[in-house]
């Protein structure tokens, strides 16, 4: 019998995680890198900055990623947070391997999937341990009383 929790089934609790966390990471870390990309090309921005700018901007989506996977997840959290940087890590050099023909794991791309990792599991432990506010079936929490209350099951 799948136990309730928070307004959700025990069941889609659980299975929640890894694909979300990953598109928060990717939502937050593309918009930061057009950012980024504009302040290169209309300002005078030091070239010697730019790796730090980059890996600023990857950190920062997946923090919040593993945030995420840690809200929703506290049993889980830390491996789902790890699993989320590991992987957004993985597509990343993935992505640049077939980009760049270049399917060689140097130390700095190695240092990235690391420090990828860590992120996502330190995002994830402080996810995990904050409370999620409860919200109404409706999805927003009103500050006047249901009038059907009663009726509901």
């Amino acid at each position: 019998m799948l136990e309730k929790t928070d307004g959700r089934m025990g069941a889609a609790r659980a299975g929640y995680g890894i694909a979300a966390a990953l598109i928060t990471a990717f939502a937050i870390t593309i918009p930061a890198m057009f950012i980024l990309a504009a302040v290169l090309t209309f300002t005078d921005f030091p070239e010697k900055y730019t790796t730090y700018a980059v890996l600023l901007a990857t950190l920062s989506g997946l923090f919040a990623a593993g945030y995420k996977a840690g809200l929703y997840n506290e049993k889980e959290g830390i491996i789902k947070g790890g699993l989320t940087g590991l992987i957004y890590m993985l597509i990343l050099y993935l992505l640049s391997s077939i980009i760049y023909k270049d399917f060689m794991l140097s130390q700095r791309s190695i240092v990235m999937i690391v420090t990828g990792v860590l992120a996502g599991i330190i995002g994830s432990m402080l996810g995990a341990g904050r409370k999620r506010k409860p919200f109404s079936r409706s999805g927003f929490k009103s500050k006047f009383p249901d009038p059907l209350k009663k009726y509901k099951k």
